[in-house]
């Protein structure tokens, strides 16, 4: 179970270090970045923090160029996806923690482990998790 809730943690940290690429210091995501302007012309004064920068951002949503606005709907679309796999995938997690227990315990959960393991023993899974598997690799395949 240490080796889930490892898995879960890595994929929530590594999606909010690519959130905060995006809206990084680094000078040249800056540059690619159609928020910089309206950044530094509305935000210059707030501490270097996404959230903090986020807010700002909400708060001159009128005067913000197009292209800025633009941009936010893109990435606001992207994190609902992003958040809508996570809480898929907790699901999963919750509805195959006995199978898992059962038939994966020292399994590696890195690239796919756990779903590969549960494959295996397809037929002898849970109901409740083999529909969540079936759901999680289906919207795997949807995002390939």
């Amino acid at each position: 179970m240490k080796q889930i809730n490892r898995f879960y943690l890595a994929t929530l940290v590594s999606g909010l270090l690519c959130t905060g690429l995006i809206f990084g210091n680094n000078a040249s995501a800056a540059d690619k970045n159609p928020c910089s302007q309206d950044i530094a012309k509305f935000c210059k004064d707030v501490k270097p923090d996404m959230r903090a920068i986020m807010d700002c951002l909400e708060e001159h949503e009128n005067e913000l160029s197009d292209a800025c606005k633009a941009y936010e709907a893109r990435l606001e679309g992207k994190r609902g996806e992003a958040a809508e796999q996570i809480r898929q995938y907790k699901a999963f997690l919750h509805a195959c923690k006995d199978d898992v227990a059962k038939f994966c315990r020292e399994v590696n959960p890195a690239n796919g482990g756990i779903e590969k393991c549960l494959d295996k023993h397809a037929d002898n899974l849970s109901t409740p998790c083999s529909a969540s598997l079936k759901a999680v690799k289906g919207e795997k395949e949807k995002t390939q």
